[in-house]
């Protein structure tokens, strides 16, 4: 197994070189854009040499999914022996440039020139370099930079091609924003098995109806919706709709029993879990139709134990985890990191998820709910008193509310005069 992450890419274009790695579908005023692995090597190495070597830096990218210098610059970052996060160009310009100050960044990338030397090679052997870093919000609303080593997502990367046997003739579907974890197991289900990343631009991502005609035209073999996804698409007969649909790896929030007896004939069904703090998937187990919904066992190299209030082993309380998925912690807030992750008197280090489950006599995880007020809303996971936070900070609000109702993120303001609606919006 690669110690690091670029490494999967490495032994993807020696094999399979002249296959397309990425490939863009069209879209409005856009043609079809396709990468090989060869390609993809050589301007990964060039970008490297652009940045050359230097220390565990950041590099901030602000390149749109619909690019594939995108990927450019994620692999060229990791062969120059930086890190990456990642900013959607259609965040707002004072919350990107929170982020990118907040990460130090060393350099933002708005897109990759086709030039550059040969890749630098600074501790290229250490799977303990930080790889990425990813912002979650915070119940203060200053997002969270959790900071994830080599080691840890190549671990996945690993599992995941043990587990599901993808190949060259594989299709994946990228739909998630690449500033949300969930995107960069979906970029390596791809990468590392010489299978072809198909990328959904945000209208094909929020198709609904729409989105099942776009993979049975694109040929999608695998797809890692949230679960929200597939009910807005409203497709009755997915095992008729979608032949070609071989894997279908759900996760980001609960699954719902009705869409998992719906969805599972015809293909694999798989429901992941783990918070971004445990590298993107940190348990799963295959659904099958008419069988409880569950959440399954940790993925190889990672421990679930479920603890009471006193910390003890249980069947039923808080879902903690341990092991090489692990984050390193999260960026420059060591307080935050020793309370999220304290170190067990007998179990060691572990991250408490504040998520409630019972375990089955064959350790199987079912999900429960919350002990908090985090909530997930399309695959995304949001703090509602971080919103709060910001609603309550504006001129003339006294206090606000949030809850999700129906679907849909509410907000409730008490203020000494009408509010401005947009500006609160």
């Amino acid at each position: 197994m690669p110690g690091l992450l670029h490494g999967f890419l490495a032994e993807s274009a020696r094999r399979h070189g002249d296959r397309v790695a990425i490939d863009v579908p069209p879209g409005p005023g856009r043609p079809r854009r396709t990468m090989t692995y060869a390609e993809l090597d050589r301007r990964s190495d060039a970008f490297a040499g652009t940045l050359g070597a230097g220390g565990e830096r950041v590099v901030a990218i602000r390149i749109p999914r619909t690019s594939p210098d995108l990927f450019v610059a994620q692999i060229g970052a990791l062969k120059a022996g930086a890190a990456y996060t990642c900013i959607d160009p259609t965040f707002p310009e004072e919350h990107a440039r929170l982020l990118i100050a907040d990460c130090g960044a060393a350099a933002v990338v708005d897109a990759v020139a086709d030039a550059g030397g040969p890749p630098p090679d600074p501790l290229l052997s250490d799977p303990g370099r930080l790889a990425y870093v990813i912002y979650t919000s915070g119940t203060t609303g200053r997002p969270k930079g959790v900071e994830i080593e080599h080691r840890s997502i190549a671990n996945l990367v690993a599992a995941d091609l043990a587990a599901f046997g993808l190949g060259p003739g594989d299709r994946v579907a990228q739909g998630s924003s690449h500033a949300y974890d969930s995107s960069v197991e979906e970029t390596w289900l791809a990468f590392a098995s010489g299978a072809t990343l198909v990328v959904m631009d945000d209208e094909a991502a929020r198709l609904g109806p729409d989105l099942v005609p776009w993979l049975r035209r694109e040929r999608i073999t695998v797809l890692c919706p949230p679960p929200t996804l597939l009910r807005t698409t409203g497709c009755a007969d997915p095992r008729a709709d979608l032949p070609d649909l071989r894997l279908l790896y759900v996760g980001g929030e609960a699954l719902p029993q009705d869409l998992a007896d719906r969805w599972a004939p015809g293909r694999r069904l798989e429901n992941g879990y783990g918070p971004t703090e445990c590298t993107v998937t940190v348990t799963r187990g295959t659904i099958r139709a008419g069988e409880p919904v569950h959440i399954g066992r940790p993925v190889p190299g990672n421990e679930a134990w479920v603890l009471d209030d006193e910390g003890n082993e249980s069947d039923e309380g808080e879902l903690c985890i341990g092991g090489i998925g692990l984050a390193r912690g999260y960026r420059d807030r060591p307080e935050l990191t020793a309370e999220r992750f304290p170190v067990h008197p007998r179990l060691g280090r572990m991250y408490r998820t504040g998520d409630l489950v019972r375990r089955a006599a064959d350790g199987t995880l079912f999900f429960l709910g919350r002990r908090d007020a985090q909530v997930k809303l399309r695959g995304y996971r949001v703090e509602l008193p971080a919103i709060e936070a910001h609603l309550a900070a504006q001129p003339g609000v006294r206090g606000a509310a949030c809850a999700v109702q129906d679907g849909v993120l509410a907000a409730f303001g008490v203020g000494d005069a009408p509010p401005d609606a947009a500006a609160l919006r």
